[in-house]
């Protein structure tokens, strides 16, 4: 039997149908006839309800009947059984769920989303003379928008307002020896902001330094990914960008890829690409890369998940790279699956204080990499503080 409960913590029609169809027939075959699915498709309905049950707290059959409020998620129960077996005292622990944090980001982008359609500014095709078989490809490193650095215990200072001035200036001195070819892929590679919250913590709860409100980090570090893509668009009629999720900032990725395809929705010149995938390959003649931020998959299984995820685009390249950030600094491996080269990138932040104790130093770089169709990467030019 299925208690009536369970009605109240579906999510979805077909969950509610399902459990509904339950309730009211004898079998779980006649539920199923009655929904029209399969068996199976009734079973995990089902689960998946009483899954959102236990996570606010509410599963009978292991004596869990105290819930937690919405948006919350019981992180433990204890329960002090008498003598007889029944249930005494029962203590629940909540957290605000990460789910909610998700849908809190994607309901507020709603609206922001609809305001930012139109705004992104005009920038006319460059004119100039391309080499049609070379592709130019950026990758940004850690950047870590948000983080507090002090020169008294790292060596170096880094704020808001340095991430933004360096990011810009080291970007554009790029953009001054950039070749002349017709597209620019930018690949951000993860950990733009440090923070994922307003409590200054990663997505899995380390708490970090930080420096400014959550607000006004995001707001900093969204106007630097539009001037960078502004400033490629004036180089290059063509412009793919594509952001890594990090370990950092899971949730506010989502809301930098959102914000951007939406400020950028009406100009035909530039591409955000949006895959939620952890990894994402481009295509270009006999070259193609991978990219992904190094936390998972990790860097000596990269080429490896090319192969196994990508077989058709492996099979038809010559040249293939895997590029990742992560480690915060320089790092090249020739892995054995097709010798395909997997390298991290270095990004520009200062080391923090946790960092620095645990001896981490960044490259403090940033890299522009020349792809041919036929023969994969030819040159590259890389900026340094």
């Amino acid at each position: 039997m299925i208690d009536e409960t369970l009605l109240e913590f579906c999510e979805t029609d077909a969950q509610r149908k399902a459990v509904e169809a339950r309730i009211n027939t004898r079998t779980a075959q006649e539920a199923a006839d009655l929904v029209g699915i399969s068996l199976r498709n009734l079973y995990q309905n089902i689960a998946n309800a009483k899954k959102n049950a236990a996570r606010r707290g509410w599963s009978p059959e292991h004596d869990m009947t105290r819930t937690v409020p919405d948006g919350f998620v019981a992180k433990g129960v204890s329960t002090l059984y008498g003598d007889d077996g029944q249930v005494k005292i029962q203590w629940v622990k909540s957290n605000l769920a990460h789910e909610e944090q998700i849908q809190s980001v994607k309901r507020a982008l709603d609206t922001f989303i609809e305001y930012q359609k139109g705004k992104s500014p005009f920038v006319p095709k460059p004119q100039k003379k391309i080499k049609g078989n070379e592709l130019a490809v950026v990758n940004i490193g850690d950047s870590h928008f948000g983080m507090l650095a002090s020169e008294s215990i790292s060596g170096d200072d880094y704020n808001l307002e340095i991430a933004a001035q360096r990011h810009k200036d080291v970007f554009m001195r790029l953009m001054n020896n950039a070749p002349d070819c017709e597209t620019i892929v930018i690949n951000q590679l993860g950990d733009f902001f440090h923070s994922d919250n307003f409590e200054s913590t990663t997505t899995k709860g380390t708490r970090v330094d930080t420096d400014g409100h959550l607000e006004e980090i995001f707001a900093v570090g969204l106007e630097v990914l539009s001037f960078i893509t502004e400033e490629a668009l004036k180089r290059y009629k063509k412009v793919i960008v594509r952001h890594v999720k990090g370990n950092h900032d899971s949730v506010l990725s989502i809301a930098i890829k959102a914000h951007q395809q939406a400020y950028w929705r009406n100009n035909k010149r530039v591409t955000i690409e949006m895959s939620d995938a952890p990894c994402w390959v481009f295509e270009w003649g006999k070259t193609a890369f991978l990219v992904s931020h190094g936390h998972a998959p990790k860097p000596n299984k990269l080429a490896e998940y090319f192969t196994a995820k990508y077989p058709e685009i492996w099979g038809r390249t010559k040249h293939r790279y895997c590029y990742h950030g992560h480690i915060h600094s320089k790092n090249t491996t020739m892995e054995t699956y097709g010798g395909c080269i997997t390298e991290s990138f270095a990004g520009l932040p200062s080391s923090d204080k946790w960092h620095n104790e645990q001896g981490y130093v960044s490259g403090q770089s940033m890299c522009l990499i020349v792809l041919d169709k036929e023969k994969g990467e030819v040159r590259r030019s890389t900026e340094r503080l």
